[in-house]
């Protein structure tokens, strides 16, 4: 019986083995074939052009998926894909692919072709050229507050004339601006949303309700830094905003201390907190991927503007018993250094018109300085605590103070237009083309 059963079992082991070298035999080790027969090869093409393709996909066994993308010579996604599922084989694929991202730099693409049999994928490139979209200045766009709890935000168009966009009854915080989405963000301290509204006509897009926090305060700073949108709050984190309103980010909580305005360096995302209790001033340097707290420096001074200057390099506008100072903040080595002192007066705002000229407003008008020779030189000193914006496209400052907007040439500060604002702005913003 015992011999019977082991004949059995070596049999059953037999039997096995060779339907394994079966199957074996069987694997599929054949490729999915793909032949394109458009865009041909370096083909040229515009922002918003749309790049017809044609290809021919087939397998010796059957196709599960194809895909078409644009990628860079690294083969690196730069465009969203197309997927298909194939109906048959061979496939016959036919579409368009709409070069849609303003963003995209200029310079020598690929068309990647992707077909799968399940266990076996190919790839099938074709080069093309993209030129980039030329950076336009469209429109200014003012952020104005009529009455208490009602702001109102305007475009300029057709020379004088001011179209109103959106307006609200409650608190204002602060706004910016993405142009690469036509888009408007605005935000209240503690009882209105932050808001995103789409450009030129304001329609209502997408909004996130303030949080609860001791402060009674929640929204307390606002940048955008492309491609997302960065909110200080006042429980003491940074967060950040895609341009549907999804969070995408958030920094580590510096407990008992209120963030106010940000900066995005090359690792970092660093901010000016001040401490709620013995109001303590820092600047924390936030790891930009994971929010991780990597750098806390202590600061005596009030920071105005914080200016992203090179790699992790800031520039800190600040002001300290009625005298202003320009300040260089290090990340990396976590070292602050004074540039310039400002005898003149206070620093009200600053931006940046490129990375080696910046221009700053005050209590004695608008200074211009410029980094490279930590130079600060008058600009239109009759012009006192402005709202300001910096077209680097035309070389021009946009300078706003009560209801009169100025445009200035850059750098003999010519005036070039004057505008009357229908209300006094709080904030202004150019609006480009991307």
């Amino acid at each position: 019986m015992n011999r019977i059963l082991s004949d059995f079992l070596l049999f059953v082991f037999a039997a096995s083995t060779l339907l394994l070298a079966s199957c074996a035999d069987e694997e599929d080790t054949e490729f999915p074939k793909i032949s394109v027969s458009q865009p041909s090869e370096n083909a040229i093409y515009d922002y918003g052009d749309t790049i017809r393709f044609e290809a021919v996909c087939n397998d010796n066994n059957k196709l599960i998926s194809i895909e078409v993308m644009l990628v860079d010579m690294d083969n690196k996604p730069m465009l969203g894909n197309i997927g298909i599922v194939p109906g048959e084989n061979p496939f016959s694929l036919k579409g368009d692919y709409m070069i849609d991202d303003p963003m995209l730099p200029g310079g020598i693409y690929q068309l990647r072709f992707r077909a799968s049999d399940g266990t076996n994928v190919t790839n099938s490139f074709v080069k093309i050229q993209i030129h980039e979209l030329e950076r336009q200045m469209l429109y200014p766009v003012i952020v104005t507050h009529p009455e208490e709890n009602k702001w109102k935000a305007y475009r300029l168009i057709n020379g004088p004339d001011w179209q109103e966009i959106y307006t609200h009854n409650g608190d204002y915080s602060g706004s910016a601006v993405n142009s690469s989405a036509s888009q408007l963000y605005i935000c209240g301290e503690s009882q209105s949303d932050l808001a995103a509204f789409r450009l030129p006509d304001g329609l209502a897009l997408w909004h996130v309700k303030p949080g609860i926090h001791q402060s009674l305060r929640w929204f307390e700073g606002i940048i955008f830094n492309y491609p997302f949108l960065y909110v200080s709050c006042a429980e003491g984190n940074i967060r950040s905003y895609d341009k549907t309103g999804i969070e995408v980010y958030k920094t580590g909580t510096y407990p008992n201390s209120i963030p106010n305005v940000s900066v995005v360096t090359k690792n970092f995302v660093i901010g000016s907190f001040k401490d709620s209790f013995n109001n303590e001033k820092s600047l924390i340097a936030f790891h930009n991927e994971g929010g991780l707290m990597i750098r806390n420096k202590f600061i005596q001074p009030e920071v105005v503007s914080l200016l992203f200057l090179e790699n992790d390099n800031v520039l800190v506008f600040s002001n300290m018993n009625g005298q202003g100072s320009i300040l260089l903040y290090n990340g990396t080595d976590n070292t602050l250094a004074e540039l310039h002192p400002f005898f003149e007066g206070a620093f009200y705002e600053a931006v940046a018109l490129d990375s080696d000229n910046f221009l700053v407003t005050g209590s004695s008008g608008i200074f211009w300085y410029k980094y490279s020779k930590n130079s600060l030189s008058p600009f239109a000193t009759d012009l006192m605590y402005n709202q300001l914006a910096c077209d680097n496209t035309s070389q021009l400052v946009f300078a706003s103070s009560g209801n009169l907007m100025k445009v200035f040439s850059f750098p003999f500060a010519t005036l070039e237009e004057s505008y009357t604002m229908p209300a006094n702005a709080i904030d202004l913003h150019l609006v480009f083309n991307k």
